[in-house]
This record gives C-alpha cells, structure tokens and sequence, in this order.
C-alpha cells in the first residue's frame, strides 16, 4: 500500500522528492511502519531542530508533516488534517495577533506553532497546537509542504501529553489511530 501512496503523491509533483517530517521518535517509528516507501525524518521538537533539519533538504522536497498535537477541546486521539498553519511567537498567545498564515486544506483543522507548549487558550473553536508546522511551512518556496496530519495527544496539558505520547502503549500508538493516519495521506 506504501508504494501506491508514494507513486500517486510523487506523480502530482514537480519532480521533487517526497519526505515525511515527524518530531517525536515514537512518530518517526511509526511513519517508517506504516510507509516504507517514503523517507521519513525525525526532526526533533520545535524551531530549532526543524529549521536544522529542512535546511539539509533539496529545494522543491515536498514534505508531510505528521505528528502530535495539543487541543483546546478536540479528543484525545483525534487524527486530523491542517486547514490552515499560523505562528506564535515568544510566548504570545493572543489569537487575534498572529503571523505567516498558510492554507493548507479546504480540509481539517486550523493549527497554531508556538515556542512553547500551549497551555491554554481563548480560542473556542477545535483548534489544534503544536511546535513545528509553521516552520515548516516558512521554508515555501524552497520546499512544499503538501500536507500535514496531526494526532491530538493533549488537551494543553503538559502531564497529559507526556502521559500519552511518551507511552509505547496507549491511544497515541494504537493501529486504530496509526491506520487513520494511513488513510488520510492515501487520500493526498
């Protein structure tokens, strides 16, 4: 099944080569299961790590990102497409001051990176939080990201998340949540 998700995303390109970008090792893990057919790189947490590892790739790669993600009030475990990608910079989590917005999706769930973990929020909305995406989406044009799927690990809670994610067993690493995953880059 790899091979068919590798051959219809490569094939809709300009020729660049297809990678998957994921921060947390269980992630990475995961990605090189489920698609063997796809280079996956494991990034590290946050801007740093993820500007260190997009500046060590060929212009026009084209990139999914997937990986997990804090919400406001989604369920734990929730597999979700990204609408759109906002960024948030030193610690200000004001919802109506943002920056680099990018559509991703007519699809999904809006996602905002921050330098922090996200521990609350005024938004209302089901919105997702991470601390990468939008970094990756500042490197367009010298690389595309198609797409970017995430895993809800949190509901912006710093315990929750490393209760959930950091676990080699539970909801996060279930062939449920991981087959969601799968399905969601087949339809790419």
């Amino acid at each position: 099944m790899a091979t068919v998700i590798a051959a219809s995303l490569c094939s809709c390109n300009n020729g660049g080569k297809l990678v998957i970008l994921a921060a947390e090792e269980a992630e990475y893990n995961r990605c090189r299961e489920i698609f063997p057919e796809i280079e996956c790189i494991r990034t590290g947490v946050g801007a740093g790590n993820v500007i260190k590892a997009c500046c060590t790739l060929p212009k026009g790669t084209r990139i999914i990102n997937i990986g997990y993600a804090g919400s406001n009030n989604i369920e734990i475990g929730t597999v979700s497409l990204v609408s759109d990608s906002f960024r948030y910079t030193d610690g200000n989590y004001k919802f109506d001051d943002h920056a680099n917005p990018l559509h991703l999706s007519d699809e999904g769930l809006p996602c905002y990176t921050g330098n922090s973990f996200f521990t609350e929020s005024d938004r209302t909305e089901p919105t997702l939080y991470d601390m990468e995406l939008n970094y990756i989406a500042s490197f367009s044009p010298h690389l595309e990201l198609v797409a970017a799927v995430k895993i809800v690990s949190d509901n912006l809670s710093v315990d929750a998340f490393l209760n959930n994610a950091m676990r080699e067993s539970g909801v996060l690493t279930s062939d449920e949540v991981w087959e969601k995953v799968r399905e969601i880059v087949e339809k790419l």
